[in-house]
């Protein structure tokens, strides 16, 4: 092998290599969602009762640290469904910030919203690896462990067939073997 070859090679095994670790390095995945907001009309004062919420989960590896939940204005009530150490700041445009220190890997937060006076807008979730990323959510059946185990097992199987049948394919359209 040419010694230019080897050094060629060698290198681009190296950026390889590097570029996969970073894929895969361990970071925060932080994203959000708003499960329900459900609004009361009660008659006896009259009133309007919205009640929203609000779950922020690390999907990653790493804890996400200095979490700000951004607002336009402060809600008028809020609570965290766990105990947990916050702060509250406000933003020179008048925005409202929570903020939380850390959120292990795996960890989720959930905030109960209350309101009667205005509504709270959400402008924003972030932490200082960058914003989190809002997802849609439904509800969904969970189904009994024997039923998922069964339906891996017939996949498999139906894969393990359909590649048998295309390397059958394979032998009989080229000759090989």
């Amino acid at each position: 092998m040419d010694p230019i070859l080897k050094y060629i090679v060698t290198g681009l095994v190296s950026l390889s290599v590097g570029l996969l670790l970073q894929r895969f390095q361990a970071r925060p995945n932080l994203k959000y969602f708003l499960p329900g907001t459900f609004l009361f009309d009660v008659t006896d004062p009259k009133v309007s009762i919205r009640t929203d919420s609000l779950t922020i989960q690390n999907f990653g590896r790493k804890a996400a640290q200095n979490i700000e939940i951004i607002h336009k204005e402060r809600p008028d009530h809020f609570q965290f469904s766990q105990a947990m150490g916050f702060e509250e700041e406000h933003a020179p445009d008048g925005s409202h910030i929570t903020k939380i220190s850390s959120l292990g890997p795996k960890e989720f937060i959930n905030i109960q919203y209350l309101s009667h006076i205005k509504p709270p807008v959400l402008l924003n979730v972030r932490s200082e690896d960058g914003p989190a990323k809002l997802i849609q959510v439904q509800f969904q059946r969970l189904y009994p462990q024997w039923f998922n185990f069964s339906a891996a097992a017939l996949l498999l199987v139906g894969l393990g067939t359909i590649l048998y049948g295309i390397v059958k394919l394979g032998i009989k359209l080229y000759g090989l073997l």
